[in-house]
């Protein structure tokens, strides 16, 4: 896709949705090319799923239901 520094201002979720779409958009000012835009690699995630991230199940053994977990905390402090 070509796309001049006016498309930035005016067409960004044009221009944003081409990115989207792992396309390379060469800008141009006043008819000569200026750079490129490629676009960024997806991050690798670190885990497979989010059922599999370490802070799921971690207040699984706590017997406090979350309405008094949130009492509790919330309490003010003694003198």
């Amino acid at each position: 896709m070509k796309a001049t520094v006016m498309d930035l201002r005016y067409r960004t979720k044009e221009i944003l949705r081409a990115l989207d779409a792992r396309e390379e958009i060469t800008l141009t000012h006043r008819g000569t090319e200026k750079g490129k835009i490629i676009p960024a690699e997806p991050k690798p995630r670190a885990h497979g799923s989010l059922g599999e991230h370490p802070a799921v199940g971690m207040w699984a053994d706590c017997v406090e239901t979350v309405p008094e977990l949130l009492a509790r905390i919330r309490k003010p402090r003694s003198c």
